[in-house]
């Protein structure tokens, strides 16, 4: 049994190398399946590393508000499932929230992150399409975000025109490293760059946008270009020394309650919440970023299927002789099965290659670190083997039921 296994295998790879061209374009689909599954899934665990990292750095107890009822909780306040839809719903924090939450008495700092819509221009007349937010003077310490050049604005120079810009500003914008100094206009308002962030990696307090197209400035500052119509997007809290996240929430949860008319249409999370509730939406758009890719594989079977029936038609003369001279039916079947199988798995091995080729650009390219885990790339492989055994039960089965004698006869 091993031997005619073995002679099965040699046989097709035989099959298999006589028609190159052939065999690759079959394997493609097998080969972008694997190679997109792998790279979405990459992509999702190493966002989920950065935010846990991004945690690490940051300030401890730091409490999360946002706008929308984003999580239901249980009696106990605990968390026991997300809304996903609020994450997409047009609701905001207000000036109202932010001073009801800064007159607590248990807070010691809060920080307010909102947009506003605005072009940045240079003195020499080049335009920039950034991300303008408005914050404190505390953002950088709370969230662990490092500065490389400059520094961040202080609570004194909370009413000066002040813009700390991220990497991919400095760059394109001012086309230099250290703008230290250049000018930038707002909405007609001459901001100064005072400092340049390091490059931002995912983080669970500043949200799904790339912040390194993005121009902070102080938060008075934002109110005061955009005729106060700033849109408050979260607000981080941070409590004093001796006060629990806990304790504090209930606090914040009671004051905003109050400015809400008792609508619960905002979220207060904890550190731990923030950072859960970031990883479940982030693997549920993995998921479904996976399970689109995933579809590549269902359309490569489909190609290894029909090819496997081309190749039987075109070698009915040959499973007529194997059969005449003794040759079973299962034999002929396994034949063509372990080719499909073959093509398959071959196709899904260079889907693994092409994969961790694109991390690699990924990595070096942007400020993005896929994280390639020996499971998920057994599992594609295995996938991609189950999808050629499956896809090529058919063909198999025709070529293993052809009639020697008219097989003989075909031309």
């Amino acid at each position: 049994m091993t031997i005619l296994a073995g002679r099965n295998v040699h046989m097709a790879l035989k099959s298999i190398k006589s028609t190159k061209l052939r065999s690759v374009l079959t394997m493609l689909g097998i080969i972008i399946g694997v190679a997109s599954v792998i790279t979405a899934v990459s992509l999702g665990e190493g966002v989920r590393k950065q935010i846990a990292g991004s945690v690490a750095t940051s300030a401890k107890n730091v409490l999360t508000v946002r706008p929308g009822k984003l999580v239901n909780r249980d009696k106990n306040g605990n968390v026991t499932s997300a809304n996903y839809q609020a994450a997409f719903g047009t609701a905001a924090l207000t000036n109202q929230d932010l001073q009801a939450i800064t007159k607590i008495q248990d807070v010691q700092s809060t920080t307010p992150l909102s947009t506003i819509s605005a072009q940045a221009i240079t003195r020499d007349g080049r335009q920039y399409n950034s991300i303008v937010i408005g914050t404190g003077a505390d953002f950088a310490k709370l969230t662990g975000q490092r500065i490389s050049y400059g520094g961040f604005f202080s609570d004194s120079e909370a009413d000066r025109n002040l813009a700390i810009i991220g990497k991919t500003v400095a760059e394109q914008l001012f086309q230099e490293n250290v703008p230290i100094g250049q000018v930038a206009l707002l909405r007609g308002h001459e901001f100064i760059v005072g400092g340049v962030f390091d490059s931002f990696g995912a983080n669970a307090y500043t949200g799904g946008g790339d912040l390194n197209t993005a121009i902070f400035i102080p938060y008075s500052s934002a109110k005061a270009i955009s005729g106060n119509a700033t849109n408050i997007y979260q607000i981080l809290v941070k409590p004093k020394a001796g006060i629990t996240e806990k304790a504090l929430s209930h606090e914040v949860t009671d004051a905003l309650s109050e400015t809400h008319g008792g609508q619960q249409d905002f979220t207060v999370l904890t550190q731990a919440e923030t950072v859960k509730l970031t990883g479940k939406t982030l693997s549920m758009l993995t998921s479904f970023i996976a399970g689109i890719a995933a579809i590549s594989l269902i359309v490569g079977g489909i190609g290894i299927m029909n090819i496997m029936f081309v190749s039987v038609t075109e070698r009915t003369r040959e499973i007529g002789v194997r059969k005449s001279i003794g040759a079973t039916n299962r034999q002929i079947y396994s034949q063509f099965s372990i080719e499909a199988t073959i093509i398959s798995l071959v196709g899904g091995i260079i889907g693994v290659l092409v994969a961790l080729l694109a991390n690699f650009f990924i990595r070096i390219g942007t400020s993005l670190t896929p994280v390639a885990t020996w499971p998920i790339v057994g599992l594609a492989v295995a996938a991609s083997t189950v999808i050629g055994i499956i896809f090529g039960t058919a063909p198999a089965i025709k070529a293993a039921r052809k009639d020697p004698i008219e097989s003989l006869r075909y031309e």
